[in-house]
């Protein structure tokens, strides 16, 4: 990506959002990190965008980079959902059921549709997963399915996106084989990756055109 574009960062006051956000404005780049609650001050290179729904997200998008004096983001990293365990799929309540597939699912469909006319043919539009999607984990049965689901719109999206008079978007999924360091809701996991190693990849995947439609972290 141009590296005098900003990075718009979804999700930003998640755990893992808000530790790329300011790992990549550590790095030296300007970071738009969009939220729907209030966002802590971010320090250096980090542009807060407030919004309320994703219909309003792109025009929160263009004020923000307005008052900052920067142009529209030259890259999109969406940090949606999270983990969390439950009860068995059997047992579930179907509400909270509904719910996962919306916020972890449908809501990265409906951020991308908001989002991509914002970003040039050639720029990054990259989907953080979890190792959840990957293997299957009891209790944690509904982020599984939909991280498995979200794998396969990252594909499609890349095809489309190939596609004669599509908008030449590069799609890529960073899959986060490991729990994070330092987030409390971890039960004694076997591995962990730290917030710094999925910065690290995530600035590889961004600067590389050439960058695998997959990368693990």
């Amino acid at each position: 990506m141009n590296s005098t574009r900003p990075v718009l960062v979804v999700g930003a006051s998640g755990y893992v959002g808000s530790r790329v956000a300011r790992g990549l404005a550590a790095d030296g780049r300007t970071v738009l990190a969009a939220a729907r609650s209030p966002l802590p001050d971010g320090g250096d290179g980090v542009v807060p965008v407030r919004y309320d729904t994703v219909a309003t997200l792109p025009d929160a998008v263009r004020a923000a980079c307005a008052r900052a004096g920067a142009p529209l983001p030259g890259a999109v990293v969406a940090s949606i959902g999270g983990w969390h365990k439950g009860a068995p799929l059997l047992e579930a309540d179907p509400d909270q059921w509904s719910a996962t597939l919306a916020s972890h699912l449908t809501a990265h469909l409906e951020a991308a549709r908001a989002l991509v006319p914002l970003l040039a043919p050639g720029d990054p539009y990259v989907v953080l997963n979890g190792a959840a999607s990957r293997e299957a984990m009891a209790g944690s049965g509904a982020i599984s399915v939909t991280g498995a689901g979200l794998a396969m719109l990252v594909q499609v999206l890349r095809l489309e996106a190939a596609q004669p008079n599509a908008r030449a978007v590069r799609f890529h999924e960073l899959v986060v084989d490991h729990a994070v360091s330092g987030d409390d809701r971890n039960q004694d996991p076997a591995q962990t990756r730290t917030p710094a190693q999925v910065v690290s990849a995530l600035g590889e995947l961004l600067d590389q055109a050439g960058a695998p439609a997959v990368v693990h972290v």
